[in-house]
């Protein structure tokens, strides 16, 4: 249940004015279950694991009524590994969102660390597990799921029509090139259509290293309502240097290292089927590595969800990646990369 406190309590509690329009929500969602991997050289992993199907997660969100159609806003988000209580995203406090923004007629521009056009596509457009269980991105990552230092603008909704751009700043003293990122996206959603591009552009210089090959992607999603499915497709092209990066590094099948693609394609097939409270989910994704040495991959997925209400559900899935020519693909979920190949999940959810 969303919890709201007016400015008044905080004016209370902090010594702060506000008038009583404005107001400050606490949310979040608790993941907890269990997960079985299967196929790595370690043998059976069996773990109560957090954050499977929805990345375990608490924020703050809130907004000023400036007048005239305009407001100010913020949010701040941290992951949390439910099971044992620590943070996410390298131990941050608020490493999913922190941000400070403006809205108002034309859209809003805001600034902090915030999810990338790229992967809000992948995560809202293409993929129908939004990256939980048996993830699209454990084949298809993105450049960045997020970009610190960042400032974007996402437009109003014209007719259905909407777009973003974003710009991250490397902040390398003497080069303003190195680390830098920039991306937008385009798209448009009324009715049972909804379609997005998206196109992300990292640069791999650093402080010492320069000249190196930037990471690019472009993807292309949609998916359409046809009432009794609703239909998802994806297509990504990746290239360059970390285009690709690996959803786990280790050698988990034995022999030398993986090493991440620097000139692939991906491609996601997807169906989501409500019936009543349960909804069975299909999907399809294929990894065409373009190198030399041609390392292949396809997954392939199910999930089934049943809801007790709007805000709590159970859940189960099982997902198999199919590696070719030594690559190392591993399936991962929300919070972690996985051990093997094979992964069963169940776990309970619930959103607050």
């Amino acid at each position: 249940m969303t919890i709201k406190f007016s400015f008044l309590c905080a004016a209370l509690l902090c010594g702060a004015t506000a008038s009583a329009s404005d107001s400050v929500a606490f949310y979040g969602v608790m993941d907890v279950g269990i997960s079985v991997d299967q196929g790595g050289v370690a043998g059976t992993s069996t773990r109560v694991t957090s954050g499977m199907a929805t990345q375990s997660r608490w924020g703050f969100r809130g907004s000023e009524d400036l007048g005239q159609g305009m407001s100010v806003f913020f949010v701040i988000e941290g992951g949390i590994h439910a099971d044992n209580g620590t943070s996410t995203q390298n131990n941050t406090l608020f490493g999913r969102t922190s941000i400070v923004g403006l809205r108002g007629r034309y859209g809003a521009i805001s600034a902090g660390l915030q999810d990338t056009p790229l992967f809000t596509t992948l995560n809202v457009v293409v993929d129908p597990l939004r990256s939980g269980v048996v993830r699209a991105n454990n084949l298809m990552p993105p450049t960045g799921f997020r970009a610190p230092n960042s400032v974007l603008y996402r437009s109003a909704d014209i007719d259905g029509f909407s777009g973003d751009l974003m710009y991250s700043a490397g902040e390398v003293a003497g080069n303003n090139a190195a680390g830098r990122a920039f991306g937008g996206s385009f798209g448009y959603s009324r009715g049972p259509l909804a379609a997005r591009i998206a196109y992300h552009r990292k640069n791999n210089d650093s402080a010492t290293v320069t000249g190196t090959d930037p990471a690019r992607n472009l993807l292309f999603g949609a998916n359409y309502d046809f009432g009794v499915a609703r239909m998802h497709f994806g297509y990504e092209v990746n290239k360059g240097r970390n285009s690709a990066p690996l959803n786990n590094g280790a050698a988990v099948f034995g022999g030398p290292a993986p090493i991440a693609s620097t000139d692939s394609r991906d491609l996601l097939l997807g169906a989501s089927l409500p019936f009543g409270a349960s909804t069975v989910v299909l999907t399809y994704v294929r990894m065409d590595d373009r190198t030399l040495r041609n390392q292949d991959a396809q997954q392939l997925g199910a999930a089934y969800m049943y809801a007790f209400s709007k805000r709590s559900d159970v859940y189960a899935s099982y997902g198999v990646i199919h590696n070719h020519n030594g690559a190392a693909y591993t399936e991962g979920n929300s919070e972690e990369p996985g051990t093997g190949n094979r992964q069963f999940a169940m776990g309970l959810r619930h959103r607050f």
